[in-house]
């Protein structure tokens, strides 16, 4: 009796870990490209540009990069608890309210993001140019992640990585092609808006296989319910951002943009790591909103990867970032090992943070990342105009394992 019910359970529970391997596998193949691709362009660039050229395009990209993440001001996750019991006409007018508000956003966004150029003491004239031309981009990428709120929903992630592979194969054959020639980094820009309009262009092909309609709507009534609605967890996701890369900012402002440069080469490989726990969470989300039974094996699942993934990048950063810059770059590869410490914490805090989120927690989440924005600040602005780079890592570190132990002490509360 005993061995038939633990059988009936595994048998239970296989459908739903094979949903999870699916698409989280669906998502690291094309991770996988996109990292391949990313390294041979970082790659193209160090060596093509040097260490000034690298770290003014590698900033102008982190910066631009933290408005693709602002657009999505946690829309996707709170709309997808709200379409839990829709039917396929009501989804279809959600997704179209979504992308309107979403399109409206984005140009809000790529305004803004030019505003705030002259508040920046390294904005240089290069500088500036790279974000204006690279600013559209915003919009691809907002359309791109209203996309994905249907290609999660559908469990269909294999269409989400068809389109950003398709965009990512033309990027690098631009990036290859102008770098060839030494052309003005502004036209490596460039190449990543055309990446990204296409890659939104072929998602919403994608998503006509779901709905009959995929023009915008633009539903005032819609917008105001729904930032009423999920703005904790979207100032959660501003200050997440904030607390993610402003080291890089403080780092150009202190000390230089070449030192810039160095840490974000590190910080492009932990990123690369760091899309695993976020992959997971993605395909996991959408049954966490049934049910939390096999949370457990999740999490167990969460940090053994971390603790291997801390392992190997410890052991062979030098041999990777050597092959990845040809060279020079001093302080990258311990950058990358004091980061790659911070695995488990930012593995687990992607749980705990998702956990919150099926919950409808916002403003204790709000309130958590919050303090260890300003406690990651703190520590910035004191340590890095000595320690640079080094100071910029430990500090990530550290205020990751907080956020972990603010986000399992508060749970319990």
């Amino acid at each position: 009796m005993g061995f038939n019910s633990i059988r009936v359970k595994i048998i239970f529970k296989a459908p739903m870990f094979l949903k999870i391997f699916q698409q989280t596998s669906w998502q690291i193949f094309g991770k996988a490209v996109t990292v391949i691709s990313t390294f041979i362009i970082l790659g193209t660039i160090t060596r093509n540009y040097g260490e000034v050229g690298t770290g003014v395009i590698t900033l102008a990209l982190t910066y631009i990069n933290m408005f693709f993440l602002l657009a999505d001001f946690g829309l996707n996750a709170h709309i997808q608890r709200t379409m839990e019991h829709l039917d396929k006409d009501q989804q279809e007018q959600i997704f179209r309210k979504l992308l309107g508000t979403r399109l409206l956003w984005a140009c809000a966004l790529v305004v803004l993001s030019m505003i705030l150029l002259p508040f920046f003491k390294f904005a240089s004239g290069q500088f500036s140019v790279l974000v204006i031309f690279g600013s559209l981009a915003i919009v691809g990428s907002a359309v791109f992640l209203t996309a994905n709120l249907i290609f999660q929903r559908k469990f269909r992630y294999d269409l989400s990585i068809l389109a950003s592979i398709a965009g990512t194969f033309i990027y690098l054959g631009l990036v290859l092609w102008f770098a060839r020639f030494r052309l003005p980094l502004y036209f490596l820009i460039l190449a990543q808006t055309i990446n990204w309009i296409l890659t939104a262009v072929i998602a919403l092909i994608f998503i006509r296989k779901f709905f009959r309609t995929i023009t915008p709507c633009f539903d005032g009534s819609f917008i105001l319910k729904e930032v009423k609605s999920a703005w904790p967890i979207g100032i959660t996701l501003i200050l997440n951002v904030i607390y993610f890369r402003a080291d890089s900012f403080i780092i150009a402002y202190f000390r230089s943009v070449s030192e810039s440069g160095i840490y974000n080469v590190a910080f492009q490989f932990f990123q690369s790591v760091l899309v695993l726990p976020a992959f997971i969470m993605n395909a996991y989300y959408p049954m966490m909103l049934k049910s939390f039974k096999d949370i457990k094996i999740v999490g167990l699942g969460l940090f053994g990867a971390a603790f291997l993934g801390t392992l190997i990048t410890f052991m062979f950063s030098p041999v990777i970032l050597s092959v990845l810059t040809g060279g020079g770059f001093a302080g990258s590869s311990q950058s990358l090992q004091i980061l790659s410490l911070g695995f488990p914490a930012f593995f687990l805090s992607a749980l705990f943070m998702w956990i919150y989120v099926t919950r409808g927690m916002y403003k204790k989440l709000f309130i958590i990342y919050a303090f260890g924005l300003l406690v990651n600040l703190v520590l910035n602005f004191i340590f890095i105009p000595q320690y640079s780079f080094y100071a910029a890592a430990t500090t990530t570190v550290i205020s990751e394992y907080l956020i972990l132990l603010l986000l399992v002490v508060s749970l319990f509360l």
